[in-house]
């Protein structure tokens, strides 16, 4: 037990950001059981930690949200992001850069859904799960092979909400279990990118994030 007095104001501010099961450390004074708080600490990563570097020039593209099946999907837009990394626009170093992405990684929310939140019906373009991730396959289905594409589930995706998430139920979505590019991860989960004979690659942590609007509605502002 830790007890933080409110005469330290801008510690007992500080406090009362803390969130369950989040690692921190404390500076005080031990008592029976008990630490008499001065100080805490968030840790963060040292600031000599080793810069990795691979020998070859390599892209990673990070995408989330992309929430096809809503009539809020940005679907000019990600035919234009279709249309780049296809070669078929840009200029020559955006064509160039689009050449050497190896990697593209969704960090889950695939589609809108389907009864994630009142009345959402009234927001849907496709009123299915199945036909969302049919559509959604679709248009991920029209990116280059050479390019490895690796998604995780998020909160509207048709999966186990609380966290950790299994990867996608194959009833409901099968069209991503067919290509031969895509990599199926559990929410959360750590990839690794670049991989190749005599250097590691770049471990990546993948998660969708939804725990965080646990935090926005009970950390005191």
């Amino acid at each position: 037990k830790v007890i933080i007095s409110k005469t330290k104001k801008e510690l007992y501010l500080a406090a009362k950001d803390v969130v369950p099961d989040e690692v921190i450390g404390i500076f005080g004074t031990s008592a029976d059981k008990v630490i008499f708080g001065e100080n805490i600490v968030w840790p963060d990563i040292p600031p000599d930690h080793e810069l990795k570097k691979g020998e070859d020039e390599e892209y990673v593209i990070f995408l989330s949200d992309i929430h096809v099946g809503s009539k809020l999907f940005l679907k000019e837009e990600f035919n234009r992001f279709l249309r780049w990394i296809n070669g078929n626009t840009g200029n020559e170093s955006q064509r160039d850069v689009a050449k050497k992405v190896k990697y593209i990684i969704i960090a889950g929310d695939l589609v809108d859904g389907v009864g994630i939140y009142p009345a959402q019906e009234e927001e849907l373009e496709i009123q299915t799960i199945e036909g969302q991730y049919a559509e959604f396959t679709r248009l991920i289905e029209q990116i280059p092979l050479d390019k490895h594409i690796i998604m995780c589930p998020g909160n509207h995706d048709m999966v186990y909400l609380a966290e950790p998430q299994p990867v996608f139920y194959q009833q409901f979505a099968p069209g991503l279990f067919n290509l031969p590019n895509v990599t199926l991860v559990t929410n959360p989960a750590i990839v690794n990118v670049g991989k190749k004979e005599g250097f590691s690659g770049f471990d990546i942590l993948l998660y969708h994030g939804y725990s965080f609007d646990y935090y926005v509605a009970n950390v005191e502002s």
